[in-house]
């Protein structure tokens, strides 16, 4: 009887337990799994907000030169004019001039003439085209390796030390640097501080236009003041 008992397996409350276990274990919910660990990526981020900041500092130098350069050949012009035109008006007039006014206008004839001669050094002296022209391919330069870096973000020092090495290349390359006013408009940028904006561009219009101003008024302010 015992061995016949035995050899008929497992009873039907066993069974049903183990029924109850397995259906129990499904219904349970997955266990998550662990959340990875959070990488520091401070310092590639600071790392890439300096180098926007330099790009777009370098951008607006290049084209703060871009602008002295069209303004100095655009006032060379127009010196050189009142040079030639005087000159023109006293041959044309010659004897129908008082002395008084051909003596003024022999004046600024020499006026004109020393004005175009120091505009012509100062474009050969700063070479505004050649310096605007590093200063862009820098700007290049540091913008594609900011986008690098950030699309990186890379949390190993050794990699951000990699990066900040070719940056100073990338800035050691450029012959040239860029002007207090352009990192200031740079930073200004966006802030939608008015007022500070305001008196950076003031600046700028002054840097860009001011001695330019000066040299195409003196000739007309002295014919005006004689007159």
């Amino acid at each position: 009887m015992t061995i016949a008992a035995e050899s008929r397996g497992p009873g039907p409350a066993l069974v049903a337990s183990l029924e109850a276990s397995l259906k129990e274990r499904a219904q349970r919910p997955a266990l998550a799994p662990a959340p990875a660990p959070a990488l520091d990526t401070q310092a590639a981020d600071q790392l890439a907000a300096t180098m926007r900041l330099v790009k777009a500092a370098r951008f607006n130098a290049a084209e703060r030169l871009e602008r002295k350069e069209a303004v100095s050949l655009f006032t060379q012009s127009m010196v050189a004019l009142y040079f030639v035109g005087l000159a023109v008006w006293q041959a044309v007039y010659f004897g129908e001039i008082d002395p008084a006014t051909n003596r003024l206008m022999t004046f600024l004839q020499l006026v004109s003439s020393v004005f175009t001669l120091m505009l012509g050094l100062l474009e050969a002296m700063n070479d505004y085209k050649m310096k605007a022209h590093h200063l862009h391919n820098c700007a290049l330069a540091v913008s594609e390796l900011a986008q690098e870096l950030k699309i990186a973000r890379p949390a190993d020092p050794r990699e951000v030390q990699e990066f900040r090495r070719r940056y100073s290349e990338a800035l050691k390359a450029c012959p040239v640097n860029h002007n207090r006013i352009d990192y200031v408009f740079a930073k200004l940028d966006g802030t939608g501080d008015r007022a500070a904006f305001g008196l950076v561009y003031a600046r700028y219009l002054l840097n860009v236009y001011a001695l330019y101003a000066l040299f195409l008024a003196v000739p007309p302010l002295l014919w005006w003041v004689h007159q």
